[in-house]
């Protein structure tokens, strides 16, 4: 597993957020489709056929495709609107934009309506029609601040279906020494903010030495990969 995390610390407000996409400071965004998720995706999909998976704060990563290349409908949501129009450039996909009806947002859809990615405050993402029965959030819990994560927590609980399955990928390392973002979610938070719904099992820890968290004052960080079921 490669580890692509943001170069510089900033604050997860939107505004900074579209700022680093406009100033291309995206050292987060992955040029392939992410490891953890070739090695686990089976265990979101079940052998179910066109199942609705949520990417949070999905940016324009090369996840999306490859799950709509699998036959299922992506549902994403990015507070970045040049993200999302790169999505669909890149990869020379047919799409429309439709306002939301209060004003506060886009969805960006594909012509077959496979992909449904949503331009909007992740928090004032509250429903669209079905269920989401998989989520795979790569560094997406790991962005938000910390005051910010049971708001997180409950908002991903109201939008799963029952048999949803949740591939969740976590960073721990030295918190003493660096203060995030990414920021620290060990397992024990991952029970508080979700046991109440879901059973939390661990897939992989890896050890990572990238050059990037040099500069963090921090030697090593290790990698976490959940499997998240409804009980």
């Amino acid at each position: 597993m490669v580890l692509h995390l943001k170069q510089d610390k900033m604050s997860d407000t939107c505004a900074d957020w579209v700022k680093a996409w406009d100033d291309d400071n995206i050292g987060f965004h992955q040029q392939e489709v992410d490891q953890g998720l070739l090695n686990y995706a089976d265990r979101i999909i079940k052998g179910r056929n066109n199942i609705k998976i949520f990417l949070p704060l999905c940016g324009k990563t090369v996840d999306i495709k490859w799950l709509w290349e699998k036959g299922h409908t992506v549902i994403g949501v990015e507070v970045a609107r040049k993200a999302l129009e790169e999505f669909f450039k890149e990869h020379s996909i047919n799409y429309t934009v439709s306002p939301f009806p209060n004003g506060e947002g886009e969805v960006f859809t594909s012509e077959d309506k496979r992909i449904l990615l949503y331009c909007c405050d992740l928090f004032k993402f509250s429903s669209f029609e079905g269920q989401i029965e998989a989520v795979w959030d790569r560094a997406s819990l790991v962005a938000i601040d910390k005051q910010d994560q049971r708001r997180y927590a409950a908002l991903m609980k109201r939008l799963i279906s029952k048999d949803c399955q949740y591939l969740l990928e976590t960073v721990e390392y030295d918190g003493s020494k660096y203060g995030g973002p990414p920021n620290l979610v060990p397992e024990q938070e991952i029970k508080q903010l979700f046991g109440d719904l879901m059973e939390t099992n661990l897939l992989e820890k890896r050890q990572v030495f990238p050059e990037e968290i040099k500069a963090w004052g921090i030697d090593s960080l290790f990698v976490y990969l959940y499997i998240l079921s409804c009980k």
